[in-house]
């Protein structure tokens, strides 16, 4: 069946949460203790966010919204539905990744994101893009139709290819190995 363009922005917006969930996640390590005992802050506040914002979905009426945010593959969730709108727009605000305040241009963030880009190259996706400044396209047009997913990091952006499952395995892979070799 085909998705209406409506369906195709909505599962944009949140492909983009769950891209860039993954890559906080991954980002911040693996899941065990600092060598403190304690557990990443961020990494924990990020998983925290998600599932707060996945019970929020299913609270208002988004029942077979999973936890991990990857709702594409679960029968009966419809992204252009006015009940998946409305709960999503009353959740918005516990997204698990926020946008950072406007700043200038850092020239450190852009050069930690074309050193992610050149990994990811290296490991198996050639066609990653350099990052951009700010501001990323808008959601349904050309620019944005060219990208499975966005990456943002402060003042920068990186589109991901259509061409790149973001949420398979070997992608999430690569982002952890480029985490460990940036």
């Amino acid at each position: 069946m085909a998705q209406s363009r409506g369906e195709r922005v909505a599962v944009r917006v949140v492909s983009l949460v769950a891209v860039a969930v993954a890559m906080v996640v991954a980002a911040c390590g693996s899941s065990s203790p600092t060598a403190g005992g304690q557990t990443d802050p961020n990494q924990a506040q990020a998983q925290q966010d998600t599932l707060n914002y996945a019970r929020c979905m299913r609270s208002h009426g988004v029942a077979n919204f999973p936890d991990d945010l990857n709702f594409q593959s679960v029968p009966g969730i419809n992204p252009a539905s006015p009940g998946f709108k409305s709960a999503q727009t009353a959740c918005q605000h516990l997204l698990p990744v926020k946008s950072p305040p406007p700043a200038a241009p850092s020239a450190t963030t852009r050069a930690k994101l074309i050193r992610l880009s050149n990994c990811l190259r290296t490991h198996g996706y050639p066609d990653m893009p350099d990052p951009r400044p700010n501001p990323p396209p808008q959601g349904g047009s050309a620019q944005a139709n060219q990208y499975s997913a966005l990456f943002g990091e402060g003042d920068y952006w990186i589109g991901i290819p259509q061409t790149v499952n973001a949420h398979g395995a070997s992608f999430i892979r690569a982002l952890h190995q480029c985490h460990a070799n940036p």
